[in-house]
């Protein structure tokens, strides 16, 4: 079940471990249907206009080399703890889900992501 939009925080104030979750996140929801639709590609790119190039850049990077493995992603979710950025990582996420017709698997990071953080 997708959200619906509940905040409107800019992406530009998440903070550098807000940015890297989000992209950790924004890989499982990408890869979970084994597609990058044209339509996906495209709310990357306003994801990446939010964040600018060098913060978008650095938040891939970082979530690479931090998130090696769905666990690593499960222990450092914990870390984000401020509800205003929940909500905008999770309603992200969802847009991204739902910009292409929601295939199997997409929305399951999204709900455990959410199941996390008690939302």
């Amino acid at each position: 079940m997708l959200r619906a939009k509940e905040t409107t925080m800019s992406l530009s104030t998440l903070t550098a471990d807000e940015a890297t979750l989000l992209m950790g996140m924004l890989r499982e929801v990408v890869q979970a249907d084994g597609e990058y639709s044209p339509e996906e590609a495209a709310e990357v790119a306003k994801i990446k206009e939010a964040l600018g190039d060098e913060r978008f850049e650095a938040a891939v990077a970082s979530a690479k080399t931090t998130f090696t493995s769905r666990k690593k992603l499960a222990e450092f979710a914990p870390q984000v703890t401020r509800p205003e950025a929940q909500a905008a990582i999770l309603d992200t996420l969802s847009a991204v889900a739902a910009s292409d017709d929601i295939a199997a698997g997409e929305d399951e990071p999204i709900q455990w992501l959410s199941k996390a953080w008690g939302r």
